[in-house]
């Protein structure tokens, strides 16, 4: 996996040829359109000619993209309805992770009771796209924290769009308690929703395909949507958060389903919680940083 602002793939005609070689998942930094966005939360007003020169050459070698917007309160909150709508119409997005900002390092001084949170967004998808996704249809991801996480998919078949959740009864599936007892369900669709609703399911990725087809096998995809375009149709749309310090929970890592390997670690026992991050930088993250990736 790769995560990046796009400038290097924007530019570079070597690393897009190293990049069609391994076909690693992208993870794109996109937070919204407005300059003054940009000016805000990366000091670079003007890099979104960039970003989507960037995009539009991921497209020419069919590389899925899943767009990472930090959303900040006042700032911008008001383009996730456009971001959503972008990606939809976008032939090489994927999937959409909404990242509420988190206050560390770097960060310009705030008030952290007006932070952002999933539920905040939540309401903002479903104002913002006038219903085409709604606050219901998006489901905690339960290996993790409930707060941390919550997803959607959806088919998009010409201007309709069908989120999963309004198809399949995604919590008859999902086993949030240890050992529950289920009668009449698949164990087949069982797994795949799980892996679906997993915080490590890459959007657009061969496995989540697979997944996505097994879980509307009962569904009744129409016969001229063959499971190698099934991804083309879909997207995935996810919440993230990150912990800062005012918002830590130790339960939260507990609880993780992603770690970060620490520099110099000889063993994968020597890891941080990935939604911790910020909390422990300089443990943490990378020595080595480049700002143009």
């Amino acid at each position: 996996m790769i995560n990046t602002n796009g400038k290097r793939i924007a530019k570079d005609d070597r690393f897009l040829e190293q990049l069609n070689g391994v076909r690693p998942s992208i993870y794109f930094q996109f937070d919204g359109f407005d300059s003054n966005t940009y000016r805000i939360l990366r000091n670079e007003p003007d890099i979104l000619e960039e970003k989507i020169r960037a995009l539009d050459r991921l497209a020419q070698i069919g590389l899925g993209v899943t767009l990472v917007p930090a959303v900040e309160r006042g700032v911008n909150e008001h383009e996730v309805g456009k971001i959503i709508e972008f990606a939809i119409g976008h032939p090489v997005v994927r999937g959409i992770n909404f990242q509420p900002a988190f206050h560390a390092g770097r960060h310009t001084p705030h008030d952290p009771m007006t932070r952002m949170t999933i539920p905040d967004v939540l309401k903002l998808v479903e104002a913002q796209t006038g219903g085409k996704f709604k606050v219901s249809d998006f489901v905690p991801v339960p290996c993790c924290f409930p707060t941390c996480n919550s997803v959607t998919y959806a088919f998009i078949e010409g201007g309709t769009i069908t989120p999963l959740p309004r198809i399949v009864n995604v919590y008859e599936y999902l086993d949030y308690i240890a050992n529950r007892v289920v009668p009449d369900f698949s164990l087949e669709i069982k797994g795949a929703l799980e892996g679906l609703w997993s915080s490590s399911s890459v959007a657009g990725s061969q496995k989540s395909t697979d997944q996505l087809a097994l879980s509307c096998q009962e569904c009744g995809l129409p016969e001229s949507l063959t499971i190698g375009k099934l991804a083309e149709h879909t997207i995935m749309i996810m919440l993230q958060d990150f912990m800062d310090p005012w918002t830590f929970n130790q339960k939260n890592l507990m609880s993780a389903a992603k770690t970060l390997r620490r520099d110099g670690a000889s063993s994968w026992t020597n890891t941080s919680p990935r939604s911790g991050k910020s909390k422990w930088p300089h443990r943490v993250m990378p020595r080595a940083r480049s700002k143009n990736w």
